[in-house]
């Protein structure tokens, strides 16, 4: 059984969505994989995530098109970009954009349990805050 909300991945490259799942899983946390924008649009409307991993690009939009759908649906979980340049502009241009944090493609295995577990941390403080207005 798993102990949280599913995490979303939303990237066209099947290597990189089971290397982020299995780093998912092995945190006893359920993936949940899909590879466009509009299928992400779809997911996001009906499940509440606790992290969502997205990559810069997509067959029919970016990262940035994921966060505004993200936000209209009220959800507010950390988004990792999943980036294919590996350089401090596009880590930058990622946190100006309302990213939690960015992972340079190929994704390291150790490197995506760290950004996990920071972004957990993360949603679970936002959480808390939350609760503690209502």
């Amino acid at each position: 059984m798993f102990r949280w909300h599913p995490v979303l991945v939303v990237c066209e490259e099947q290597e990189t969505r089971d290397q982020i799942a299995r780093a998912i899983v092995k945190h006893n946390l359920r993936p949940v994989c899909c590879f466009s924008l509009q299928d992400a649009r779809s997911l996001l409307a009906r499940e509440d995530f606790s992290v969502v991993f997205c990559s810069d690009l997509l067959p029919d939009g970016d990262f940035r098109d994921v966060t505004r759908v993200a936000s209209r649906t009220g959800r507010s979980a950390p988004l990792v970009i999943l980036s294919r340049r590996a350089d401090w502009d596009a880590y930058l241009g990622a946190l100006r954009a309302g990213a939690f944090d960015s992972i340079a493609c190929p994704p390291d295995f150790a490197e995506t349990e760290r950004v996990l577990q920071s972004a957990l941390l993360e949603a679970s403080r936002k959480e808390r805050g939350l609760q503690a207005v209502v």
